[in-house]
């Protein structure tokens, strides 16, 4: 994790590889979509979506541990996050990898941030629906070798992934994993 040749142009668009089962690239932190424009409903109990017939309705901004979503889950894409210069190019690693999960059991995706080993920093993470920028959940923030979003109901579109980690603007890493 956090190693090898650093992407391209660091945009959402411009940059992109394919990993086992989706795509992944860089993003220049600017561009990442705000958190919280999913249009959620009141927080759903984690229990409802773990019990209960799963939708958007019900699984849309809950824990994907405490529902218990991630019994089983995967990683659909994965990337390393990579810092940019002052024009969004990808220039050194970070050390961390934004992982896009995906639980069969719920229909749902969640993003995840790890550190590599013995590391600690500020990280943040989101999932989006689709490509990302309208349907987003809130971003969690937390300082520590791994995070995860809550999750939202995606069973039949693609779902993105964003992480950032590192440091304070303008000097942070970022990256993104779709499927």
């Amino acid at each position: 994790m956090g190693s090898g040749s650093a992407p391209g142009s660091g945009s959402v668009s411009g940059s992109a590889s394919r990993s086992a089962s989706g795509r992944t690239g860089t993003v220049r932190p600017d561009d990442i979509p705000r958190g919280g424009t999913a249009k959620l409903p009141p927080r759903a109990s984690d229990s409802l979506c773990d019990r209960g017939r799963k939708s958007a309705q019900t699984c849309d901004g809950t824990d994907p541990i405490r529902s218990r979503c991630a019994d089983g889950a995967y990683t659909v894409a994965s990337s390393p996050l990579w810092y940019h210069d002052g024009r969004g190019r990808a220039t050194r690693p970070a050390g961390a990898t934004v992982e896009l999960r995906y639980s069969p059991r719920c229909g749902t995706n969640w993003s995840r941030v790890t550190l590599d080993e013995g590391r600690t920093a500020p990280v943040r993470v989101l999932v989006c629906r689709g490509e990302g920028s309208g349907d987003c959940t809130e971003t969690y923030a937390t300082r520590g070798g791994t995070a995860y979003s809550d999750q939202l109901y995606a069973k039949d579109v693609e779902a993105t992934a964003y992480a950032l980690c590192c440091g304070t603007s303008p000097d942070i890493a970022s990256a993104w994993a779709r499927g």
